[in-house]
């Protein structure tokens, strides 16, 4: 089959490799479109991932044959796997932190993925797409899950104000499940016109280009002095980083969420006089069904967030190197491979 393989830092290949063979709780399936995260752009300028791998952990597709242990799923189902797919028996399991488990399995991270005509997947992973979901929504149901996740890690109440800080399709969702979380106002921080656009259609109350405008001074204005309660952090540079702890009202708390592979200069004296909260989320693994539920719902958009729909064989030249490029245009790009 085909697949994208990870060699290495500004290294993959589109190559054919060996079908997957699947275990006995495993099910192989079809790939129909996988979408590439901001995690494998990281990889991709970093080298993060093990030399070797096929990538891609955003997908759908359908069961294409299933292992000899495995009753409840059937040929021709409907699926996507979760992202974080965890062991159930480690200290994090037994405690309700799945996302931090000792032995999880990732697909396209610690396990091949699904940038390839064919993935295997662990059944207790795998996930129904209802009828009326489309391929191009479930491929952002990872994306969507881990901001429901990061949302309900943070104190936001119903009337809170928020500030975005970035609109990648992190920020993007955020922003949605900000709304559906109560938030009486949601600010957001952007470079790129083409995102600022999509987080005005998804209904930012104001965005804010960070060169152009003072943000402390503006969002004074904009919250009458209170200042903003939450402050998610989603563009993963240093620079917005050091910004969260000054543009977080005193009292109030930063949500890191994006990967910054870069050191950073921080300001903890400001964190302990304002008696600021920071914390970290990563992935969405019990939000998976709730996300599912929400986008069938439409309660959750994902088509706004759809900027680029490319070939496998196109991965590098119209995928990774736009999405590293300064300033891109694109917000998800979208891998079709059948």
């Amino acid at each position: 089959m085909k697949a994208a393989v990870f060699h290495g830092a500004y290294d993959i290949e589109v190559m054919d490799v060996p079908l997957p063979e699947i275990g006995p709780d495993e099910v192989l399936i079809k790939v129909h479109l996988c979408g590439i995260c901001g995690s494998d752009v990281a990889a991709y300028k970093t080298g993060m991932y093990e030399e070797g791998l096929i990538i891609g952990h955003e997908f759908a597709g359908h069961i294409v044959a299933v292992g000899e242990e495995v009753t409840d799923w059937a040929i021709g189902e409907r699926v996507t796997a979760n992202g974080v797919i965890p062991c159930g028996q480690c200290w994090f399991c037994h405690h309700d932190r799945p996302t931090l488990c000792d032995d999880v399995i990732m697909p396209g991270v610690s396990h091949n993925g699904a940038f390839a005509e064919f993935v295997t997947a662990p059944a207790k992973g795998l996930h129904r797409l209802p009828d009326g979901l489309t391929d191009r929504q479930a491929a952002l149901i990872d994306p969507l899950a881990n901001a429901l996740h990061a949302v309900r890690l943070t104190s936001l109440k119903p009337g809170d104000r928020v500030l975005i800080l970035g609109a990648g399709p992190i920020g993007l969702s955020i922003l949605q499940c900000v709304r559906l979380a109560g938030a009486r106002a949601a600010y957001v921080t952007e470079l790129s016109p083409a995102r600022a656009a999509v987080a005005r259609q998804l209904g930012a109350d104001a965005v804010l280009d960070p060169r152009q405008t003072n943000l402390f001074s503006a969002l004074d204005r904009l919250t009458d002095g209170q200042g903003v309660d939450v402050v998610f952090e989603c563009a993963g540079v240093p620079q917005t980083l050091q910004d969260a702890v000054t543009l977080a009202r005193k009292g109030g708390e930063i949500m890191v969420i994006a990967l910054c592979e870069e050191h950073v200069e921080f300001d903890f004296m400001t964190v302990t006089m304002n008696e600021l909260t920071i914390k970290g989320s990563y992935a969405g693994q019990e939000e998976y069904p709730l996300t599912i539920d929400l986008l069938a719902q439409g309660r959750l958009q994902a088509e706004p967030m759809i900027s680029h729909v490319i070939a496998l064989d196109d991965i590098v030249e119209k995928g990774f190197k736009v999405l590293t490029q300064p300033g891109t245009e694109a917000v998800k790009v979208l891998v079709e491979i059948g």
